[in-house]
């Protein structure tokens, strides 16, 4: 991908109304400026945000970075959440809504990809299907962004499996997807699916994240080919140096 140098400023398309939502809005359009990702109409690209462990904040940034491309693409924006335990991107924009009906997460839309084929039960063998897609897939008012739900009911929680084919077929009907993978602590999933990314990028988390735990991450995705092409470093702080509470105690 190019540098920061020859990266050119994006430009917003007209599909507006999540302005208000994000985290940080500069930030995220200084890395969807630095990745440069380049879009041509039926070769859609996947980006995977993964951390080594839960809470370092891989849900808000992968939003972020779906909101903000939603507005500078020119089509569809497919935000999956593969944490099986909750629904964080839907829930967060039904809650928005209550504000901004415009935004609501729509009636669940049919896209042109089974999503079967990437996954399989846990509790089946590896060659039967789920029998019933354990995600749904909501279009946020008129936008261009598309966020995942997991299926009301779903009892039997299903695991993914690595099919590149299955990632071809959705670039030819979806202009980005951004993947939110769970935590590597406790889920596989992100490193089963990695090698078939355009884009995985590492979320660590300041002064929490440890470097063995990081080290050890890295090397995974790479030993499965993952295409990583960078780090962020989240929930810096900032702080006032010893010496300078030192010199105002003696003010």
């Amino acid at each position: 991908m190019p540098t920061a140098s020859t990266a050119p400023a994006p430009r917003p398309n007209d599909r507006r109304g999540l302005d208000s939502l994000f985290f940080n809005a500069a930030e995220t359009k200084r890395l969807f400026s630095l990745m440069n990702p380049v879009f041509v109409p039926g070769e859609g690209l996947v980006v995977e945000f993964i951390s080594a462990n839960p809470g370092e904040g891989v849900s808000t940034l992968a939003r972020d970075f779906a909101m903000m491309a939603s507005q500078y693409v020119d089509g569809d924006v497919l935000l999956i959440d593969f944490d099986w335990r909750r629904s964080d991107h839907h829930a967060f924009f039904q809650a928005m809504a209550q504000d901004d009906p415009s935004i609501a997460p729509g009636p669940p839309l049919t896209l042109a990809v089974d999503f079967n084929r990437l996954l399989r039960s846990s509790h089946r063998s590896e060659a039967e299907e789920p029998r019933k897609p354990p995600l749904t897939f909501h279009r946020l008012g008129d936008t261009a962004l598309i966020v995942t739900r997991p299926t009301p009911g779903l009892t039997d929680t299903p695991r993914l499996v690595n099919q590149p084919d299955f990632w071809a077929d959705l670039r030819r009907s979806v202009m980005l997807t951004v993947v939110d993978a769970p935590p590597a602590a406790y889920s596989f999933d992100g490193i089963v699916i990695c090698g078939a990314m355009d884009a995985v990028i590492l979320v660590l988390a300041a002064e929490t994240s440890r470097v063995p735990v990081i080290v050890e991450l890295h090397e995974k995705l790479m030993a499965q080919g993952a295409p990583v092409v960078g780090a962020i470093l989240n929930k810096r702080r900032f702080y006032i140096p010893k010496w300078v509470y030192s010199f105002l105690s003696r003010v």
